[in-house]
């Protein structure tokens, strides 16, 4: 239950209020179609507004570029972006941490080493492991089955979903968020032939160092270095099943969606976007405030700001004509069949 004056509260730059009482309140949050007299309702287009105030919503949040009626019964506030007001707004609403076991700060199956240091107010679900010398920082909460290896490092009031594994000596920042399956700290795929055609495994021995309020979406792999650290800066955020290989560099603020894979070695600039899908060759180097296309593959260095997609990899207009030319390739081969017929040519 969240009243408009919580809203209002917020003192969000992106949200103003507009009208109507501030006492409203509102028990869930609905899209405009089918919204009820108790929903909190975002809208941007005029007829999603319309649906809002015959539905008798509590609470509209407005695009500003909508003209508001200055009768409704709704308390009404306007938004600089849909988007930007959800992001301020949802996270009172979010009922996330009611999955953890908050009964219990310390489940009473939790493994803690006896020289494992817990900050203040952490909570440890069902069959946490904490190793040696791990240091887990404030207001952290650390779901069921999680193993945190030794001299590892979670930073203040971050979230670990259950079955996240944090490896030995690894550090991860503020704020982060890690979800269910995802592995900090495997090793990295590294080995060398012998004479005799035997792989011999080369051991990984560094560790993975990751920043604040970092997001890993689940089932990532996030490799450790073989000898130094592999990196993933402040503000980034990772969509489920991307594997970060050893001694990659990945930069600030990046977003990268599902499927992303990234081979050893290579560095990820600021600012960066990759769609879904992405492959990323070793040591490559991706400049700051690049976006590749879904499926794009980066073989060689960027060192232009820009977009790009496809493989090979190209400026992203270019790509897309490369894509749409390839549905008039079987076309193009039987024209250029009849033609060498006609001509009389051979075909070599």
């Amino acid at each position: 239950m969240i009243t408009a004056q919580v809203i209002k509260e917020l003192n969000s730059p992106d949200i103003n209020f507009v009208s109507g009482s501030l006492e409203a309140v509102a028990s869930k949050v609905l899209p405009p179609d089918s919204c009820d007299s108790e929903s909190l309702v975002f809208v941007s287009k005029p007829e999603q507004l319309a649906a809002a105030l015959t539905a008798k919503a509590p609470i509209i949040v407005a695009h500003k570029a909508l003209a508001l009626p200055a009768d409704s019964t709704s308390t009404l506030f306007s938004a600089n972006s849909a988007q930007l007001a959800m992001a301020a707004i949802l996270p009172l609403f979010d009922g996330k941490m009611n999955r953890f076991n908050q009964t219990e700060k310390i489940h009473p199956t939790a493994v803690v080493h006896p020289s494992a240091h817990l900050g203040k107010n952490v909570c440890l679900g069902p069959y946490v492991v904490i190793g040696e010398q791990t240091k887990i920082g404030d207001g952290t909460t650390i779901g069921a089955h999680t193993v945190v290896e030794s001299f590892a490092e979670v930073g203040d009031h971050s979230l670990l979903h259950p079955h996240v594994f944090v490896g030995s000596h690894c550090i991860l920042g503020a704020r982060c968020e890690v979800h269910p399956h995802t592995t900090i700290g495997s090793d990295g795929f590294s080995f060398v032939m012998t004479k005799e055609g035997h792989q011999k495994k080369i051991p990984q021995i560094g560790r993975v160092v990751i920043g604040d309020d970092v997001e890993l979406g689940a089932n990532c792999a996030i490799d450790r270095a073989a000898l130094t650290e592999t990196r993933i800066g402040n503000g980034t955020k990772m969509d489920n099943f991307c594997h970060i290989a050893h001694n990659v560099i990945i930069g600030e603020n990046c977003v990268i969606a599902a499927k992303f894979s990234v081979a050893g070695s290579s560095k990820i600039g600021n600012n960066c976007m990759f769609g879904g899908e992405v492959a990323v060759s070793d040591h490559v180097t991706v400049t700051d405030r690049v976006i590749i296309a879904g499926r794009g593959a980066v073989t060689y260095n960027i060192t232009e700001p820009g977009q790009y997609g496809g493989y090979p990899l190209e400026p992203l207009r270019d790509a897309l004509k490369t894509l749409t030319n390839k549905t008039h390739i079987t076309r193009i081969r039987k024209d250029l069949a009849r033609v060498i017929k006609h001509l009389g040519l051979k075909e070599e």
